[in-house]
């Protein structure tokens, strides 16, 4: 058993880093509830009514789906991510719409969650997966099981069920034990480098581990609704695999879909390897948020890490998606052990 006060000071660490991630992301927004301003990216308002909510600011992000409502979703539930709003072609970005899906319905709106849910339907591919760009030529496993996510908040447990299927095949269809390929054609067949495809290579550092975390994701949820243990088992090979992985698994920007799978994971089974790589995750943002005292204060709060462009955007995206794997992760850990405060 872990010791219980570490763990309590080090989620306490976790929480307050969500707090001032938090509070960098809302400094940015528009009086107007906008997310969108010259020189920002065009693209990246999909995760703050889903961060913002889990600290309580549900003023600010009401604020901000109203915009979305008004000036960023069309007629028929897709979302503007361009600077051309009549551009329904490029960046129309699946995995983006499943983020602001789920903020909005968590938040009880209606009017932005069920017109995108609609859209998003629209885009399955024949094998049951979803791209990660409609338009692209594979269904991809971060896309497709964040999709499944989704689909059980609106109680489509058939969505549900074909995505976790679809991630179920990728899973029993992988051919070299030390990689994990997240992509299939469109008929289902998964697609090696010669077909375009990316794997997991866990020889290397810096890799997809999300891909793998939005499926164990995806099975713990459909554990919780059916009590059925097979969709643990599958969890519980994707985190051996993450297991054999590089050093980095638990400590990269890439890594908080995992740690939160793991969380849960541990919540059902008191799986010790799970929880000690959940917490693994909770210290690597508390120990690399940024401070005041760096970069002169700019962007104070955010967070940045060395493979990526140096720009607002990145702080920005860390600071929201954050904050659901660490918050989460701490829910589900404090369920399992009672260290509540």
């Amino acid at each position: 058993m872990a010791n219980l006060a570490e763990l309590q000071v080090k989620f306490d660490a976790g929480r307050q880093a969500i707090r001032r991630a938090v509070d960098f992301q809302i400094g940015l927004m528009r009086p107007d509830g906008g997310y969108v301003w010259d020189g920002y990216a065009q693209d990246a308002f999909h995760k703050q009514a889903y961060s913002w909510n889990l600290v309580g600011n549900n003023e600010e992000a009401h604020r901000q789906l109203t915009w979305v409502r008004d000036h960023r979703l069309r007629p028929d539930g897709s979302l503007i991510l361009t600077e051309d709003p009549n551009d329904t072609v490029h960046n129309v970005d699946l995995y983006k719409h499943a983020w602001t899906c789920q903020g909005a319905h968590r938040l009880g709106r209606f009017d932005v969650s069920y017109p995108i849910y609609n859209f998003i339907l629209t885009c399955a591919m024949p094998c049951g997966g979803y791209p990660l760009q409609r338009g692209m030529p594979l269904a991809r496993a971060m896309t497709t099981a964040w999709i499944g996510v989704t689909a059980v908040y609106f109680n489509d447990m058939k969505t549900a069920l074909t995505c976790a299927d679809w991630c179920v095949k990728l899973l029993e269809s992988q051919p070299d034990p030390g990689k994990y390929y997240f992509e299939t054609t469109p008929d289902g067949r998964l697609a090696l480098e010669a077909d375009g495809g990316e794997c997991i290579d866990r020889t290397k550092l810096k890799q997809c581990y999300w891909e793998i975390g939005f499926e164990m994701l995806l099975m713990n949820r459909l554990y919780q609704i059916t009590r059925d243990e097979k969709y643990l088992g599958y969890t519980k090979r994707y985190m051996e695999f993450l297991l054999t992985c590089a050093e980095d698994t638990w400590a990269y920007w890439g890594s908080g879909k995992a740690a939160l799978g793991c969380a849960m994971y541990y919540s059902f089974t008191g799986d010790e390897r799970a929880l000690e790589s959940a917490v693994k995750f909770i210290d690597f943002v508390v120990e690399t948020q940024v401070k005041v005292s760096d970069k002169d204060g700019k962007y104070a709060g955010g967070f940045w890490y060395d493979d990526e462009p140096d720009i607002l955007l990145i702080y920005v995206d860390h600071a929201a998606c954050f904050s659901g794997w660490v918050l989460d992760s701490i829910s589900y850990i404090e369920s399992r052990i009672g260290i509540l405060k």
